[in-house]
C-alpha cells in the first residue's frame, strides 16, 4: 500500500531546554531530524503527499477541541515584550517543572504540524493509503492545558479526531515513543472512541517520571532487547484490537534506538521493519505521526525500515 508523507516544515531548533538541575542546555529538537527521516522514508518507497485539504482551518478547530483556551492563548502570545522566549511553569504538566520554552513563532509552527496531521489523516481516510505526518515539533507530551517535552499541540489526537470525523467509529492510538505520551493519555481520558496503548520506558528517571498503571500501558524497566520490545508492541496492538478499533494512529518515536540522547535502550534501526509489519498486518487505515527520535545517525535507517514494510 502507498505511504504518503506530509511534511509540516517548521522553524529552527528551540533555543534551549531546561534540565532538572535548572541549567539551560541546547535543544536537540533540530531540523536535521526531519531531513534524515524524510530521506529514509523516501528510500523505503514512501512518496510525498499531493497538496490539498482543509489544512490550517480544520486543524485550528480541532486543536480548540483538544486543548484549553487559556493554554492556546499562552502559545499565541505568552512571550513578554522584549523577550524571544519564555518558560512558564503555569502551563507545565501536573507534577512536573516546565523544561520547554515557548518562542514567538511557536504558535504558527505548532499549528502547521497539527495541519500536517490533519492532511495525513484525510489522505488515509479518503484514498486507501497510509499517511505519515512528518512533523516538528512533536506532540504527545502536550496535554489539555500544558506543553512540555518539546511538544505544544497534540498532533496525534488531532489526527485521530480527523479520522473519526472522516467516518471511523473507534480510532486506536498506538504510542511507540520511548517516553509515555502523558499528554495524549490525558487528552483521550474518558473517551471510549479513542483507546490508547503505549510501549515505553517505565524507569522512574525517564520523563515524564511518574504515572499510574492503567490498561494499555506497557511500560518496562530496563532495556527490553529486540525480541522483548517486539513482544510488547504485539501486546499493545492486541490490546487495541480487543477495543474493536477500525483505524489506527501510530505515534512514532525513534528514541527507542541505541545511541539516542534521551533513551537508554539499544534497539537497532532495523527493528522498525517488524514493528511496521505488525501494524500493517492489521489491515486498518493507519496514520503515522512523528514524535521523538534525536540520535541523528539512526534516523534514516529506521525510517527506511518502516517504509519498506508499510509499502509492501
Amino acid at each position: 500500500m502507498s505511504l504518503y508523507v506530509v511534511v509540516s516544515g517548521g522553524s529552527g531548533a528551540l533555543p534551549f531546554t531546561v534540565v532538572p538541575s535548572g541549567e539551560q542546555v541546547a535543544s536537540k529538537e533540530v531540523p536535521e531530524r526531519i531531513e534524515l527521516i524524510l530521506a529514509g522514508l523516501l528510500d523505503g518507497g514512501a512518496v510525498l503527499a499531493p497538496a490539498g485539504g482543509r489544512g490550517l482551518g480544520r486543524a485550528e478547530r480541532l486543536v480548540a477541541e483538544v486543548h484549553e483556551a487559556a493554554f492556546l492563548d499562552h502559545l499565541r502570545g505568552g512571550v513578554p515584550v522584549g523577550a524571544d522566549s519564555a518558560v512558564d511553569h503555569a502551563f507545565a504538566a501536573p507534577g512536573l517543572e516546565q523544561e520547554t520554552p515557548i518562542t514567538r513563532d511557536i504558535w504558527a509552527t505548532a499549528l502547521a504540524a497539527a495541519a500536517a496531521a490533519v492532511r495525513a489523516a484525510e489522505l488515509t481516510a479518503r484514498q486507501n493509503v497510509h499517511g505519515y505526518a512528518l512533523v516538528r515539533p512533536p506532540g504527545h507530551h502536550a496535554g489539555p492545558g500544558w506543553h512540555g517535552g518539546y511538544c505544544f499541540l497534540n498532533n496525534t489526537v488531532v489526527a485521530a479526531r480527523t479520522l473519526r470525523e472522516e467516518g471511523a467509529a473507534r480510532v486506536g492510538i498506538l504510542d511507540l515513543d520511548y517516553h509515555l505520551g502523558n499528554g495524549t493519555l490525558a487528552c483521550v481520558a474518558g473517551d471510549p472512541t479513542l483507546p490508547y496503548a503505549s510501549v515505553h520506558s517505565a524507569d522512574p528517571v525517564d520523563f515524564p517520571y511518574r504515572f499510574a498503571p492503567a490498561p494499555g500501558l506497557f511500560g518496562v524497566r530496563g532495556a527490553p532487547g529486540t525480541d522483548g520490545y517486539l513482544a510488547l508492541v504485539k501486546d499493545a496492538v492486541s490490546h487495541l484490537r480487543r477495543e474493536t478499533v477500525d483505524a489506527l494512529v501510530v505515534s512514532v518515536g525513534y528514541d527507542v534506538l541505541r545511541g539516542d540522547p534521551y533513551g537508554s535502550w539499544s534497539l537497532p534501526p532495523e527493528v522498525f521493519g517488524p514493528v511496521a509489519a505488525l501494524v500493517a498486518g492489521q489491515r486498518l487505515p493507519t496514520v503515522f505521526v512523528q514524535e521523538g527520535g534525536y540520535g541523528l545517525p539512526s534516523l534514516r535507517g529506521a525510517a527506511r525500515a518502516l517504509a519498506l514494510e508499510v509499502t509492501r
